[in-house]
């Protein structure tokens, strides 16, 4: 019997080896999670570089054929079929060069698993993990596997204007928030331990994994309720800027005069715009929340003659800020116009004047009383 059971416990061994291709590999930090249907000839990106197509699906089990491309290059593996009790799973054999004896670790890349099927039309669901390939450049990634705590009600402060919010923790389940520039771009409910949180934005028709952590624990305190994440980390964002034109001009020409208003209109060509400012000379003269593409116009109130600035503050549904500025004139008006030429001319007149009759201060005398007559002349039309 003892013989048996040593048999037994070693072929167990044997067969977990088989099994679990990834028994002994590296892991690095997680920086791809994602639960997804795919159908057969479905091409997926993932991170850094890395991509699969779906050649075929077992209809009754669900059993994936899989391959793997590196830069659109297809990878030669020794796995090809992602199945529920053995995931597809690749590992990279790397090598240290600064090791006399060369030492060979292996690391677990990619592992794939189909946790579902659906027969009409036929698909499945897959599991998808991947892990930092050491290989690959990675720095974009600013935060790599750390463990981090938030306080129920505190934010929890991340990279480039990014926070985590923690909130309803009741019933071993907890809300979690994340934002950016202060806008939720990506909220769960109900997230409970052992769950992954994970938030993407598509760029060029491919997803890309900005932050992913895990729900680790929780702790309720007789002052204060924390809850524990690991496996965090988070890549630098990619920035698509809002494309928006701003157009001015006069309420009845394109000139606009001391006194006049203005008609600011901008277009918005993004779908995915949640948010719009406009300020002028920075004040907010208008706000508008969940536009579509199209022209949106605003009225100013009377403006002085000068420089204006125009600045239009777009919030796109990522939470990303982009800003347009543009300056504009406002002309002086005709009457003064008017007033400064005869003033000019006057001058002119009275030098004439001067030489012709020798008299230095009758010009004087002129010019005072035609300013006079000029400014009566302003004022009853102001006045009417």
């Amino acid at each position: 019997m003892k013989y048996i059971h040593f048999v037994l416990v070693g072929l167990c061994i044997v067969l977990s080896i088989f099994v679990t291709p990834a028994y002994g590999a590296e892991v690095n930090a997680m920086i791809h999670y994602s639960e997804t249907f795919v159908k057969m000839y479905d091409e997926l990106a993932l991170e850094q570089g890395y991509s699969i197509k779906i050649i075929d699906i077992g209809p009754t089990s669900g059993d994936s054929w899989i391959e793997l491309y590196l830069n659109n290059n297809k990878i030669d593996t020794n796995v090809y079929f992602a199945k529920e009790n053995a995931p597809y799973e690749y590992i990279r054999t790397v090598i240290d060069e600064d090791d006399e004896e060369k030492k060979e670790t292996d690391y677990l890349i990619i592992r794939i698993t189909p946790i579902e099927v659906v027969k009409e039309p036929l698909s499945v669901k897959l599991q998808i993990e991947q892990f930092l390939d050491p290989e690959l450049d990675a720095a974009e990634y600013l935060i790599l596997d750390k463990s981090k705590s938030i306080k129920i009600g505190t934010p929890l402060n991340l990279e480039e204007e990014y926070t985590l919010e923690a909130s309803n923790l009741k019933d071993n389940t907890v809300t979690l928030t994340l934002s950016k520039n202060g806008y939720p771009v990506k909220e769960e409910k109900e997230v409970e331990k052992g769950d992954m949180f994970t938030y993407s934005k598509t760029v060029d028709g491919k997803p890309i994994t900005i932050f992913i952590a895990k729900l680790d624990t929780f702790f309720e305190g007789t002052d204060s309720e924390t809850v524990f994440l690991k496996q965090v980390s988070q890549r630098a964002d990619v920035v698509v800027e809002s494309d928006a034109t701003i157009t001015i001009k006069g309420a009845s020409s394109a000139i606009i005069r001391d006194g006049g208003i203005a008609i600011i209109s901008y277009t918005i060509e993004n779908e995915d715009i949640s948010e719009v400012k406009v300020l002028l000379d920075g004040e907010q003269i208008d706000h508008r929340s969940g536009l579509s593409t199209g022209t949106y116009s605003t009225v100013t109130e009377t403006l002085n003659a000068g420089i204006h600035e125009v600045v239009l503050t777009t919030v796109a549904s990522d939470g990303t800020m982009s800003t347009h500025t543009k300056t504009f004139t406002v002309e002086a008006s005709i009457a003064a116009e008017t007033a400064s030429d005869i003033i000019e001319k006057i001058s002119e007149d009275n030098e004439t004047v001067g030489k012709v009759l020798g008299m230095p201060g009758f010009g004087s005398i002129i010019t005072a009383a035609m300013i006079g007559i000029v400014f009566i002349t302003m004022r009853r039309r102001r006045d009417n």
